[in-house]
């Protein structure tokens, strides 16, 4: 059952699948200085997707602040239950050790169907106060998506592009 959460201290990660090599540990630090942000203004619970690229590089990252921060709370928003079946061996063993340290974890489909990420994503929205995102900008795909929905609620965004 999903533990009901206060919007105004909830995030939400959404971001590209790909970044850079050469921008990972520059992004990482971004992410620490927002997160650390958020804390500051009472946010204590993160919303993750769980896709390669980002929300998984941002997912790791709040992780390793629990040990200055551990009040804060990590929930992994899976879209279905087969989401990494077609991740490499690599990135299949980070996503299961993301899911063993996440406070909470929420599957909203036992399978696939089509729009089940902008599901996820929606989930996400709807439960969170600010958008913490990595979003180059390109009028297409999920990111864009979620950013352009969240702008509409009236919802903060931080773009660490």
């Amino acid at each position: 059952m999903m533990m009901q959460t206060d919007t105004t201290k909830t995030a939400a990660f959404t971001g590209h699948r790909f970044i850079r090599y050469n921008d990972r540990q520059r992004l990482k630090t971004k992410l620490e200085r927002v997160i650390t942000s958020c804390y500051l203004s009472g946010i204590r619970h993160f919303l993750c997707g769980m896709a390669l690229g980002f929300d998984m590089l941002a997912a790791e990252t709040l992780l390793a602040m629990k040990a200055q921060h551990p009040d804060i709370r990590l929930t992994a928003v899976i879209p279905f239950r087969g989401q990494p079946c077609k991740f490499n061996p690599a990135d299949k063993e980070r996503y299961q050790s993301i899911l063993g340290k996440a406070d909470n974890v929420v599957c909203l489909s036992e399978t696939y169907f089509d729009g089940c990420f902008l599901r996820r994503n929606d989930y996400m929205l709807n439960r969170a106060s600010h958008i913490i995102a990595y979003y180059n900008g390109e009028p297409k795909g999920g990111t864009f998506y979620t950013c352009r929905r969240a702008e509409r609620m009236g919802l903060e965004i931080t773009n660490l592009y």
